[in-house]
């Protein structure tokens, strides 16, 4: 699970599927179902990783320090999935439903401190300007919730089943399951 979503988020970028990424998936379900070793480094892990070849394939500086708000937003939601691990499917299914809209909060609320607007100039400090970013931002919402939920759903089954064929052989990988 972790190297395919690694490799998918890089080829992704090769095939111009903006915003179709398994990271958020990868940290809500990490949160809800590998063990608690494991649940929020290895998802940040994968980000840093992918981030710094991305850089470096775009042309990009290493480091970008505003996407530390990306990332506060990914351990945000694998903070949610910790917390949902031992409650019922539905508050799970709420917490896999808002993934995605708090991260587009949080990103481009990131974009709005100190990014540009489609004229390349930096956004008004303004609530005008705030909601001007999260318009333009609009069109990347999409590509976010298919990803999100899509890979939350083959996540999700992917855990349940190697809990389901490991037992007990392997509780520090994968949490117990309750609905």
């Amino acid at each position: 699970m972790v190297l395919g979503a690694g490799i998918f988020r890089l080829a992704a970028y090769e095939f111009h599927w903006w915003n179709i990424a398994p990271l958020a998936a990868m940290s809500l379900i990490g949160g809800m179902y590998l063990g608690r070793r494991f649940a929020l480094w290895v998802p940040l892990a994968v980000l840093v990783l992918t981030d710094l070849i991305l850089n470096v394939q775009m042309g990009y500086s290493l480091i970008y320090w505003p996407r530390a708000f990306d990332y506060s937003a990914f351990l945000l939601i694998g903070l949610l999935g910790l917390w949902a691990r031992e409650r019922k499917l539905g508050v799970k299914i709420g917490a896999a439903f808002a993934t995605p809209f708090l991260f587009f909060l949080i990103s481009n609320f990131a974009v709005w401190l100190f990014g540009l607007n489609l004229a390349d100039a930096p956004y008004a400090k303004t609530f005008s300007g705030l909601a001007e970013c999260y318009a333009a931002g609009l069109p990347f919402l999409r590509g976010t919730v298919i990803g999100d939920w899509a890979f939350m759903v083959v996540f999700a089954l992917t855990a349940v089943l190697v809990q389901h064929f490991s037992g007990e052989r392997q509780p520090e990988l994968v949490s117990q399951v309750r609905a």
